[in-house]
């Protein structure tokens, strides 16, 4: 079993220990290797390190306090130009981008949290106008990143009672 999954949580408050662009870079990485529909690969990412910027990621949710006190915020972009026009699965491409991160996030000592921008237009406009970012740029997620403040008690999350087992009707 990966520790990695089993152990990350959602972590709201840093350290003032620095975060490297190595670091940075490894988790923009870890994003691009998750699977996505017909190739698109439609992700780019938009790294915000000032206190200025974080406090425009802060203000564009009423969720992302915590960008306050990260070292960094990693915007997951989906490009539409990227994304067939017929494509619902760039959602499921760009989730799957981002817990990928989540769990790199975790593998490197580091914490984060997933703070969803869409569907969330108002969130996305913000985001856009903010940043400069072009039209075709839709702001999906903000992912604080910095060194736990606190080490949060791991919780089960398993619950076998969730699971639906194969129940096979004879005639």
């Amino acid at each position: 079993m990966s520790e990695s999954i089993f152990s990350r949580y959602s972590c709201r408050k840093f350290s003032e220990k620095p975060v490297t662009d190595e670091q940075l870079t490894t988790i923009t990485k870890a994003g691009m290797c998750a699977p996505t529909a017909r190739n698109e690969r439609p992700w780019e990412f938009l790294i915000i390190r000032s206190e200025e910027g974080r406090k425009k990621i802060a203000e564009a949710s009423p969720y992302a306090e915590s960008c306050l006190n990260a070292q960094a915020v990693i915007v997951a972009l989906a490009d539409s130009r990227r994304i067939s026009k017929d494509s619902p699965w760039w959602i499921q491409d760009m989730s799957a981008c981002v817990e990928n991160m989540l769990i790199e996030i975790t593998e490197l000592g580091l914490g984060g949290v997933w703070l969803g921008l869409y569907p969330r237009q108002e969130r996305g406009k913000a985001i856009a106008e903010a940043f400069g970012l072009e039209s075709e740029l839709i702001p999906f997620a903000a992912v604080p990143v910095g060194y736990p403040d606190t080490k949060d008690i791991k919780k089960e999350r398993f619950e076998s009672e969730r699971i639906r087992w194969e129940q096979v009707k004879s005639e």
